[in-house]
C-alpha cells in the first residue's frame, strides 16, 4: 500500500512538471520572435520649393491708336486705326511655391523673346503709306494662388507686365520715313494648370491677359507735317512650359 502511494505521487509530480514545461516553452519561443514594425507612411507630395523652367506660346495683341497729322501745333487731320500684332514667343520663368494643406501660394517672374508684329495701310496717310508695329520681348512678375490635387495644381495669377512697342510710319512715294519706340508698364491676370510628372519635373499650360495702357508717339520729317498720337496696347498669351522642381 505504501509503494502504491509513492508511485502515484511520483506520477503526479511528473505530470505537473510536464504541464509547467509545456506552458513555459511556448512563452519562451514567443519572446524570442522579432517585434512587428509597421511600414513607414507613404510620403505626401508637396509643391513647396523653388523651380525654374522654359515656356513657348502664341501672342495675340490689340493696338488702338488715334494718330493725327499736326502742322505748326495745329491738327490737320485725325484718324483712328487698329492693329493686330501676333506671333510666337519663348523664354524663361522662375519662382517659389508655399503649400498649406491643399492651398498653394507663390510668386513667379518670366521673360519672353520673339517676333510679334503687324502691318496696316491707313487711309489717314494716303494709299502708299504703311504703319508697322513690332514687339520683341515681354516680361511679368506675378503672384500665384492655387489648389493642389495631389500632383496637379490649378491656379490663378496676376501682377505686373512690361514690354516695348516700336511703331514705324513710312510712305515711300512721299519720301516720309520715321519710327518711335516706347516702354510699356501695365498689369496682367490669368490662370493655368500644372502637373508634376515626376518628383523633379512638371508640365504646365497657361493663359495671360495683359493691359499695358497708352503711350504717346511722335513721327516727323523735315519735309512733311508731324504725326502724333496715343497708342494703347493689350495682349493675350497662350503658352505651355516645363519646370524643374528643386
Amino acid at each position: 500500500m505504501k509503494r502504491v502511494l509513492t508511485t502515484g505521487a511520483a506520477t503526479a509530480a511528473l505530470g505537473l512538471c510536464l504541464a509547467v514545461g509545456g506552458v513555459a516553452v511556448p512563452r519562451a519561443s514567443a519572446a524570442d520572435l522579432p517585434a512587428y514594425v509597421p511600414p513607414p507612411p507613404a510620403p505626401v507630395w508637396s509643391w513647396t520649393g523653388p523651380y525654374a523652367g522654359l515656356h513657348v506660346g502664341a501672342i495675340d495683341g490689340d493696338i488702338d491708336d488715334d494718330l493725327s497729322i499736326v502742322e505748326i501745333d495745329e491738327v490737320i487731320e485725325t484718324g483712328a486705326d487698329s492693329m493686330d500684332p501676333n506671333g510666337i514667343m519663348g523664354g524663361l520663368q522662375a519662382g517659389y511655391n508655399f503649400q498649406f494643406d491643399s492651398i498653394v501660394l507663390g510668386v513667379e517672374g518670366d521673360i519672353s523673346f520673339g517676333d510679334v508684329d503687324d502691318v496696316i495701310y491707313p487711309a489717314l496717310f494716303g494709299p502708299s503709306a504703311r504703319i508697322e508695329s513690332q514687339i520683341d520681348w515681354m516680361a511679368t512678375i506675378r503672384a500665384r494662388v492655387g489648389w493642389a490635387w495631389d500632383r496637379t495644381l490649378f491656379y490663378a495669377t496676376g501682377g505686373m507686365a512690361f514690354t516695348d512697342l516700336k511703331i514705324k510710319v513710312d510712305d515711300d512715294l512721299a519720301g516720309f520715313n520715321d519710327s518711335d519706340k516706347n516702354s510699356y508698364f501695365g498689369w496682367t491676370v490669368g490662370g493655368g494648370v500644372e502637373h508634376a510628372v515626376s518628383d523633379s519635373i512638371s508640365l504646365k499650360a497657361e493663359y495671360l491677359y495683359a493691359d499695358f495702357g497708352k503711350e504717346s508717339y511722335s513721327f516727323s520729317d523735315t519735309q512733311f507735317p508731324d504725326v502724333e498720337g496715343d497708342v494703347k496696347l493689350t495682349t493675350h498669351t497662350f503658352r505651355v512650359g516645363v519646370n524643374w522642381l528643386f
